[in-house]
This record gives C-alpha cells, structure tokens and sequence, in this order.
C-alpha cells in the first residue's frame, strides 16, 4: 500500500472539512479541540496563567477564574471568526496571530497525525510553511 503524498495546503483543506464536521452551534473550534483533546488541545494547551497572558485584550481577564476567561475566549474566537467570515479559528489566527500562529504552529508530520486521526487518511504531508493569504 502506497501513502499518499500531499502538499501543506492540501492538509490544511481536508482538516477544515474535518473539523467543520465536528462543528457544534455556540463553540469555537478551541473549545472543541479542548473538549475533544484534538489538534493543538485548544484552551488547554494553556497554563491558567499563559491563557490569561494570550487573552489579556478580554477585558478583566486577569482576575477571572480560568472557566470564566475559557468561555470569554471562546466568546471572542467566535466573533472573530464570524469577523473574518471563516469556520474554524486557525484560519484567523494564521492570518493573524493573535492567540496563536494558526496552521502554523503545526509541522508536516502533525498535520499527517491529525488527518488520520480526524479523517482516517494515512498521508504524508510536504512542503514548507508559507505566508497567509489574506
């Protein structure tokens, strides 16, 4: 059996219809990355004190228990979304990196891991990161 051999872009393509499958109304891709324990972890990829450092421009988010900030960050990673007019949070944060670098905090060999894991497709990815398109 050959693995297929697939570019960065392609990846990142199939893994958003992946993750728009999981899509739930009312919950940020974070959220569910978090919940499912899926692509980079989402909120709890974060100490309490690193989450509260990345969403510092929530305001009041220093003196917030940690499910406060998680639900205003996620408030806020759907408004952006929605903002940008796209479906999963990666894609603004790689057009922007506020919160994280998006699809970029992901290497080749993750992006293979993701897709089997979310799309059952056994690939390997190629090529080199490159700069959004916005």
């Amino acid at each position: 059996m050959t693995t297929e051999l697939i570019s960065r872009e392609t990846a990142i393509a199939r893994l958003r219809v992946a993750l728009i499958s999981l899509s739930e109304e009312g919950k940020s891709m974070c959220r569910i990355a978090a919940e499912k324990n899926i692509l980079c972890g989402g909120f709890h990829r974060y100490t309490d004190e690193s989450l509260r450092a990345t969403y510092r421009m929530l305001e009041g988010a220093a003196g917030l228990p940690r499910a406060d900030v998680e639900q205003r960050a996620d408030e806020w990673q759907r408004e952006r979304t929605a903002m940008e007019q796209v479906r999963v949070c990666c894609d603004v944060q790689y057009r922007f990196y506020e919160t994280c670098r998006g699809w970029d905090d992901f290497s080749n060999e993750a992006l293979s891991e993701f897709l089997l894991e979310l799309a059952g497709e056994q690939v390997v990815v190629r090529g080199e990161r490159t700069l959004p398109v916005i």
